[in-house]
């Protein structure tokens, strides 16, 4: 038990020792501000982007990338992607992008408007009386 203590206490002091004889210089590297131009505009709701598409790229990392902490519904971002980009998909499939296209990334104003634009119309149909009374064409 002894023993042990004193290895304990000697390897301390080893390593004590060793780290302030030996010492190495830190290195803080700084780099340009460009990703400040680009989190100023990621802020801004009526920003919108092209992406060229890369071999192996999903299109959840795109969306992941541009709009991660927006808080917005991934599923109404990617249709609204598929909308805008309907020659970059495979049959509108969003799991088969064709590499080396541009793909449009909507800006946040223009995802809110696809969606909301069919309520729009809604409230329009339920203003006229057609859609009040039912027509029954036949026998």
């Amino acid at each position: 038990m002894i023993f042990n203590k004193f290895i304990i206490i000697l390897i301390c002091k080893v390593m004590l020792f060793s780290s302030t004889v030996i010492s190495q210089p830190l290195v803080i590297l700084e780099y340009s501000n460009s990703n400040d131009e680009k989190t100023k505009n990621s802020n801004n709701e009526d920003y919108s982007s092209y992406y060229k598409v890369k071999k192996n790229d999903t299109l959840s990392k795109i969306i992941q990338k541009h709009y991660g902490n927006k808080g917005l519904n991934f599923t109404f971002v990617q249709a609204a992607i598929l909308h805008k980009n309907k020659n970059a998909f495979v049959r509108s499939n969003p799991n088969f992008m064709y590499a080396k296209k541009n793909l449009y990334l909507p800006s946040i104003n223009e995802i809110k408007d696809l969606v909301y634009k069919d309520k729009k119309k809604l409230s329009k149909m339920k203003d006229t009386s057609i859609n009040q009374e039912i027509y029954f064409f036949g026998n």
